[in-house]
């Protein structure tokens, strides 16, 4: 009896770890959410660092808009109330705000002065608190009324509602999703979303960190009660048929939600009983936008550590698509979002000729547990004989260049074109020689063929009229000719003494004069001079000389870049 309540309680204890990992509806620490508050418009940012919010403990009865930041990765410190250039509820569209993917701009809506009826306005972090709002402006704002306004991930898009009406609590109306695009000169005009998305009064869109995932809230859909919420995603110029999202509708408006680039629980406010209050919603899987690699960086002066002008150019290689081409800020930092899928070249280059560029290959057709780096990016001046490991690959087996190392070779082509008096070296290094005397490995492609001189006898009897060219190989030669004596009564027999020329094959897979050579007629077809480009090859060697040939060797293969001249 006594065991089987042990064998129970262990159960038990094996089962809770699952059910709490399964949660489905998880409530933000204390705090945050106080008991006796009401707590309204999550919004969560891309990095999960920064989080706003409003609550209804105030003196003057209005809302007040708050943000907090994370602590650890499931704790958090305290609110702090925004200051009152931005905190104005009499004037904002309430839960119309959001946070850049870093958290570094906060985006809200407002009547305070501007072009008119409710704008789009912006502000810059400043350490725990925000810079003095500015008004984006038209054509992003106009007579109508914007609101609700979100920047996509990449920072190029910001998708917003132009609404007839629209009121601090009394919600919006005749509202319709629209996007505008970032230029030099501000935003652009916007686009509307098509007919399947805009059909009479589109609300909050939520651009996810994928991208190509958007919540959005709509009451023209035949939903559960109000405004419910929808999720499509863009395929290309297209965006799919909106679905509901079931886990989170109600008889009640819903509309103002978020989550963070992992896309695994929805930050909402939700009545828990005696008021409302701030929860994480588990999302389900078939829900959940794309996997992505969060990347923060930061380019700096090897030299000094001061910024650096550069610039950032990121490739979906997969695809060959420049998906961004962009100078970076003056403090040189960046923050980026690569969906899974796919693999990207990123590159920073200095606009200035005598720096050495970076570059790294990001392989995200699966992103596993760690799904953010960060980089910290030194630009160094150019140093004579420093050889420089580049992303040059090869198709496997072959000395055939990889379609993603043309990124490179341009970036190389383009630092000889900045630096006309340089000349360089190719190097290709191989660590993990193997050989055989058959192909017994399918990177074993290479072969060396050496001559082997095998001497033997070969009888002819004394009386023959072959001749001896008709007797043995054309490849053998004829040395010289004994008698032997059989003795008596026996037939003398003549023996022809001949050395065959036989040929000893080996197989290896030492491709690295191939490859140098793959590389310089690469460069030499972008228009740079032969002349200027030197080649070598490195195979590890033991101490006799000889090529290392490891029992279980690991095949590494490297292409570097030597600076000879300057």
């Amino acid at each position: 009896m006594i065991r089987s309540i042990l064998a129970s309680i262990l159960l038990l204890l094996l089962t809770i770890p699952l059910v709490l990992s399964q949660a489905k509806t998880r409530l933000l620490p204390s705090n945050i959410n106080k008991p006796s508050i009401n707590y309204y418009a999550p919004f969560i940012s891309g990095d999960g660092s920064t989080l706003l919010y409003l609550h209804d403990y105030t003196d003057e009865g209005h809302h007040a808009m708050m943000t907090a930041t994370k602590k650890t990765v499931s704790t958090w410190h305290d609110g702090i109330e925004v200051n009152k250039l931005i905190n104005r509820p009499t004037l904002n569209l309430r839960g119309g705000y959001s946070l850049s993917f870093d958290a570094d701009m906060m985006y809200f809506s407002s009547r305070k002065s501007g072009l008119g009826g409710f704008d789009l306005w912006s502000s810059k972090r400043r350490g725990n608190d925000w810079e003095a709002p500015k008004n984006l402006g038209a054509p992003a704002n106009s007579r109508e009324n914007e609101g609700a306004p979100c920047l996509s991930p990449d920072g190029e898009y910001l998708y917003y509602m132009r609404c007839d009406k629209m009121s601090e609590y009394g919600g919006a109306s005749g509202c319709r999703i629209v996007r505008s695009k970032r230029t030099n000169r501000g935003w652009s005009e916007p686009e509307d979303l098509p007919g399947n998305i805009n059909t009479g009064n589109s609300q909050t869109p939520r651009l996810l960190a994928d991208g190509i995932s958007m919540i959005f809230a709509s009451d023209q859909f035949g939903g559960v009660g109000g405004l419910d919420l929808y999720m499509t995603k863009k395929q290309g110029d297209e965006w799919t048929e909106p679905v509901p999202l079931d886990f989170l509708n109600t008889d009640k408006n819903g509309q103002f939600v978020s989550t963070d680039a992992k896309g695994r629980y929805m930050y909402v406010a939700e009545n828990t009983g005696r008021n409302s209050q701030l929860v994480m919603k588990l999302i389900p899987e078939d829900l959940q936008p794309t996997k992505v690699m969060r990347i923060k960086g930061k380019v700096v002066n090897g030299e000094t550590g001061d910024p650096i002008s550069a610039n950032l150019t990121i490739f979906n290689v997969d695809e060959r698509d420049r998906l961004w081409n962009e100078k970076l800020g003056s403090n040189g930092e960046f923050a980026i979002v690569l969906n899974e899928g796919a693999s990207y070249d990123l590159a920073v280059e200095s606009r200035e000729s005598g720096v050495m560029y970076y570059s790294k290959v990001f392989d995200l057709h699966t992103v596993g547990v760690r799904d953010k780096q960060t980089l910290n990016i030194q630009l160094e001046p150019i140093q004579l004989k420093k050889s420089y490991e580049t992303e040059i690959r090869f198709e496997e087996n072959k000395a055939v260049l990889k379609d993603n190392s043309t990124f490179e070779l341009r970036r190389i082509s383009n630092m000889l074109r900045k630096n006309p008096t340089m000349r360089v070296e190719l190097i290709s290094s191989l660590n993990g020689y193997r050989s055989d005397s058959i192909p017994s490995d399918a990177d074993l492609t290479e072969v060396l063929v050496d001559s082997v001189y095998i001497t033997r006898e070969v009888p002819l009897e004394l009386d023959t009229t072959v001749l001896l060219k008709d007797s043995i190989p054309d490849d053998s030669l004829s040395l010289d000719s004994t008698l032997v004596d059989q003795g008596e009564g026996k037939d003398s027999i003549r023996y022809e003494m001949v050395e065959e020329l036989q040929l000893k094959y080996t197989y290896h897979n030492d491709r690295t004069e191939a490859e140098v050579t793959a590389v310089k007629d690469y460069l030499i077809e972008r228009g740079i001079d032969e002349s200027r480009i030197d080649t070598s090859v490195k195979i590890d060697k033991d101490s006799n000389g000889s090529e290392v040939k490891p029992e279980e060797p690991i095949e590494i293969r490297k292409m570097f870049l030597q600076i000879l001249e300057m």
